[in-house]
């Protein structure tokens, strides 16, 4: 439950975007610029780090009524645009959505056009069942995202799932559509791709195999996440991970327990 975490970490980022961005974007070559430093801080602020008062938050009820719908391939795709500038693309995590990130849209849509997607069984975005929820398959939904929506190069700025949906976007690209990379809180080997290399991830693979097969089985995993759902067991989960204790108040648990709406 990573991917819940609002006092996210910048793992890793990339850009081919312009100094001019308020992102915080540096090539690997060279050391951030005065704009990048600047983003750095926006986004810091935005994500709920230093000291500058955060911007105020939508409402939930706020965001349900800004969002609108896109077709993939005969699916409904829940997703929010909001502002003006250099589009940026937030994908939300784990057992999140548009929602989760509430009090980052505000500040960010200052100086860019911000676009927030439900990705495909999470939010208000359809769930079909038999759908093969993978990394790639989210992967090109973003991709098309991109193409049939938001029609500019674009900076992808993920968490932790999101983090690894995006990273495979940006690595099949081919179209210029990505502009720039941000990973909060990267999940890797998500995909069953991880490089096993280590003598103790090995001996732990016949029990990782073992949950992988369990969390398979639809009534077992109906039944666990249904535990997890519940509200006073996913606040704990929440406190465990946030390093700002206080951002986990009821509206981060009504956001991240809902998953019939736009949390």
């Amino acid at each position: 439950m990573a991917a819940l975490a609002h006092h996210h970490r910048v793992l890793s980022f990339t850009s081919l975007a312009t100094p001019r961005t308020r992102l915080p974007f540096a090539s690997s070559s060279s050391p951030p610029t005065h704009a990048g430093l600047r983003g750095a801080r926006v986004l810091r602020h935005a994500f709920g780090g230093g000291s500058a008062p955060p911007a105020a938050s939508s409402s939930l009820e706020e965001l349900s009524r800004s969002c609108t719908t896109w077709s993939w391939r005969g699916m409904r795709v829940n997703y929010l645009v909001r502002g003006e500038g250099l589009p940026v693309l937030l994908v939300h995590g784990f057992g999140a959505s548009v929602a989760h990130w509430r009090r980052n849209i505000g500040v960010l849509s200052e100086s860019n056009t911000v676009y927030a997607i439900d990705l495909l069984g999470f939010g208000a975005s359809d769930k079909p069942a038999g759908f093969s929820y993978t990394m790639e398959t989210w992967a090109e939904l973003i991709l098309e995202f991109l193409d049939e929506v938001v029609k500019r190069p674009t900076v992808l700025v993920g968490n932790s799932v999101g983090s690894l949906a995006c990273v495979i976007a940006a690595s099949d690209s081919t179209r210029d559509l990505v502009r720039g990379l941000v990973l909060l809180n990267c999940s890797g080997g998500m995909n069953n791709k991880a490089i096993v290399d280590d003598w103790r991830i090995k001996l732990l693979l016949p029990l990782l195999w073992l949950i992988d097969f369990l969390l398979k089985q639809k009534s077992i995993a109906s039944a666990l996440f249904g535990r997890v759902k519940e509200r006073e067991n996913l606040k704990n989960i929440l406190m465990s991970v946030y390093g700002n204790k206080d951002a986990v108040d009821d509206e981060l648990v009504e956001c991240c327990a809902d998953h019939k709406g736009s949390g």
